[in-house]
């Protein structure tokens, strides 16, 4: 099995690769997106409004949940990592926990896909980063993927066809 991350700071359209991707592939779902949509500790918060630690806490047990149950998919996206996890730690002024780090190297994803930034950037009712912030996640996202030993794809900004296509064409 081959999981391969797609990742990249808010904004840089993700989801849309992601669930065009999910149209062929097993998708492992963003683990912020699911505590945002589904636990009430979080539900109708922005990312700005959540206790940061409980939430980077809460995102990396999804994560590692996510990782442990997959079966025999021969190819599984995940929509961001453990990589994002830590970037998220850091940028939140959070000390990444021991458990967050010793798995991190206990994990190998088979490729680290970075979508390069659009030309325009849209908050959503989750997502309420200012344009500097997302700046400032998308590049501590690329230095902790390259600290994990990590080479790093960048995807170009273009149509989601053209993104799905440039992945694929690496993954086999």
């Amino acid at each position: 099995m081959k999981v391969y991350v797609i990742s990249g700071g808010p904004g840089t359209g993700k989801t849309s690769v992601i669930n065009e991707l999910g149209k062929e592939f097993k998708i492992l779902p963003e683990a912020a997106r699911l505590l945002g949509e589904n636990d009430r500790r979080f539900k109708g918060k922005s990312s700005e409004e959540t206790d940061k630690k409980e939430f980077q806490d809460a995102i990396f047990e999804i994560q590692k949940k996510q990782i442990e149950n997959l079966k025999d998919d021969k190819i599984v996206f995940s929509d961001r990592g453990i990589g994002d996890t830590i970037a998220y730690y850091k940028i939140n002024g959070i000390n990444v926990p021991k458990e967050v780090l010793d798995y991190s190297k206990k994990i190998r994803y088979s490729g680290i896909f970075i979508m390069n930034s659009l030309n325009f950037y849209e908050k959503d009712d989750f997502r309420q980063e200012t344009e500097e912030r997302q700046k400032r996640i998308h590049e501590e996202i690329i230095k902790i993927y390259k600290q994990l030993g990590y080479k790093i794809i960048f995807v170009p900004f273009m149509s989601v066809e053209d993104r799905v296509r440039f992945i694929k064409e690496r993954v086999f």
